[in-house]
């Protein structure tokens, strides 16, 4: 294992605690109900690509500066591990059983979203990027003061949003053609903080981009750049090749393997790549592109490829412009904290940099989401605010996404509404970790098969270790990721690990009687209840 890549390793002398004057400052503001949030969420952006968490394939150093300036947590963890449910916990502070979004399904706008606690209690709320949990049918107008939200997925070049009519009749689309997503939402979220800055109150802004979503497109300033990189540069993963020996069904059945799923064309885009004049070096072996009759290059592996360089050859093109695309996400967060500094309201602003789960980079031959595993399961999660938090802070404690909304309902003073499953982190962010905090977290996946050929699992996942089980399959899996942090060991059935096994099976029994799962949604599809 290299443990850079899949564990943050927190220097010893990393502060622990708030500094005495950071806690004061804190509390005059809060008094003043004058400390803003700017939350900043990416789409399947891995903790591993990112330096301040290790990483051995870029560099970030806004995101890093953050990080130096604030804190950063190794621990955070996504309950349900796909896009739309992610995001509906986040808005919603429940469960997905609890906010009726287990899977790609509109989210119900009787339900009050984050952004309407926090304006009900005196915040301007914005809401700007992918929103991902319906049409703009499922905005309930009341929590937003302004909400600009992309169609589904957006699209990384002419952007367009939906927003509410300035005549106040319904909907209408904001066109910014010749544009680059990463860059544009950075000047309309701007342009969303100047009007709230206009005003008395404080703000809480969310700032979703589309990046570095599949199918990973990136901007003219990197992509060159990036895909002349190769695998000294970025490095293949420890655990590329691996075989599932011992392991259960479903990662020897599903779909989204580099080698199967990666589509040679609109993910890997092949044809371009070798018409830019580029080689593919392996193992001793250069491979050109493949031509047509006409000479032209086709998007499709090159000729003597076996499924060892065709793996490597489709890590290579995925992480060229994955790793660019982060790259102006870096960018926008850099811009982001110097106009809060450009603005006076540096101080006073948490400032959240996070992603709606985290994603497979090549790690076990796999692309995207969806298990319980450690590179999909953990969410990037980095937080700064002079007045709140000390600089060079790490916490290790076991939080959900689930808890955010209750944490920005905690800063802004307001109560807790009591559907909200999570809890509030506050405390934790200054260096106090309550003697009560949670050591084990529920987790759950629905999707049984689908377009990826994922299976339905629920689980729990503690400090060292978690148990998996597979329900539609009957089969389960454990692994001590304390000794085995690559997951590579499924000892389910060791009888060492009996007693532990045993009493994981009566926490999650705990845990899914605690938050209510009563298997209402056991039934669903990748896209329907």
């Amino acid at each position: 294992m290299n443990t850079t890549r899949r564990q943050f390793l927190f220097g010893a002398g990393a502060a622990a605690l708030a500094m005495p004057s950071v806690g004061a400052e804190f509390m005059r503001l809060a008094k003043d109900r004058r400390l803003n949030i700017l939350f900043i969420m990416t789409d399947d952006h891995a903790a591993h690509a990112i330096s301040a968490y290790g990483s051995r394939v870029n560099k970030t150093p806004n995101i890093d500066r953050m990080a130096a300036e604030g804190m950063i947590f190794s621990d955070v963890m996504c309950t349900n591990p796909i896009c739309t449910p992610s995001r509906a916990g986040i808005l919603t502070g429940r469960y997905s059983h609890r906010n009726g979004v287990p899977v790609f399904n509109s989210i119900s706008p009787e339900i009050e979203t984050v952004g309407g606690c926090m304006r009900r209690a005196g915040y301007y709320t914005g809401f700007v990027g992918k929103w991902h949990c319906g049409g703009p049918a499922s905005i309930r107008n009341a929590d937003w003061d302004r909400w600009l939200v992309y169609e589904n997925q957006g699209q990384y070049f002419d952007p367009w949003f939906w927003a509410p009519r300035e005549d106040g009749e319904g909907v209408g689309k904001v066109r910014y053609p010749g544009e680059y997503a990463t860059e544009n939402i950075t000047k309309v979220t701007k342009a969303v903080l100047d009007e709230a800055l206009l005003g008395d109150k404080p703000f809480f802004v969310m700032m979703h981009h589309k990046a570095p979503h599949r199918n990973w497109l990136p901007s003219e300033k990197y992509r060159a750049a990036f895909r002349s990189l190769t695998l000294k540069e970025i490095p293949l993963p420890p655990t590329i090749f691996d075989r599932y020996e011992g392991r259960a069904s479903p990662i020897k059945t599903t779909a989204m393997t580099l080698l199967r799923h990666m589509r040679p064309g609109l993910d890997l885009k092949l044809a371009e790549f070798f018409a830019e004049g580029r080689v593919f070096e392996f193992e001793g072996r250069i491979y050109q592109g493949r031509r047509d009759e006409q000479g032209r290059f086709v998007d499709d592996w090159p000729e003597g490829m076996d499924d060892r360089a065709r793996i490597a050859l489709s890590y290579l093109r995925y992480m060229q412009d994955y790793l660019a695309c982060v790259q102006s996400v870096d960018d926008s967060v850099g811009e982001m904290l110097e106009y809060l500094k450009a603005k006076g309201v540096d101080r006073n602003t948490l400032v959240i940099y996070t992603s709606d789960q985290g994603f497979f980079l090549g790690d076990h031959g796999l692309y995207d989401k969806r298990f319980m595993m450690e590179e999909t399961l953990r969410m990037p999660f980095i937080a700064r605010c002079p007045a709140l938090i000390a600089p060079g802070s790490v916490n290790r404690d076991l939080i959900a996404n689930i808890d955010f909304a209750p944490t920005f309902i905690d800063i802004a003073q307001a109560p807790r509404p009591a559907e909200m499953q999570g809890e509030s982190f506050l405390d934790n962010m200054k260096g106090a970790t309550p003697p009560d905090w949670r050591q084990s977290l529920y987790c759950r996946y629905y999707v049984e098969g689908g377009e990826h050929a994922t299976a339905a699992w629920y689980g729990v996942r503690t400090k060292t270790d978690k148990l998996i089980f597979y329900y539609k399959r009957g089969e389960w899996e454990y692994f001590d990721f304390a000794s085995d942090p690559e997951e590579l060991r499924n000892r389910y059935s060791d009888p060492a690990c009996a007693d532990r096994i045993a009493e994981l099976k009566r926490v999650i029994a705990a845990l899914r009687q605690k938050y209510g799962d009563d298997d209402r949604y056991i039934n669903c599809t990748e896209y329907s209840l």
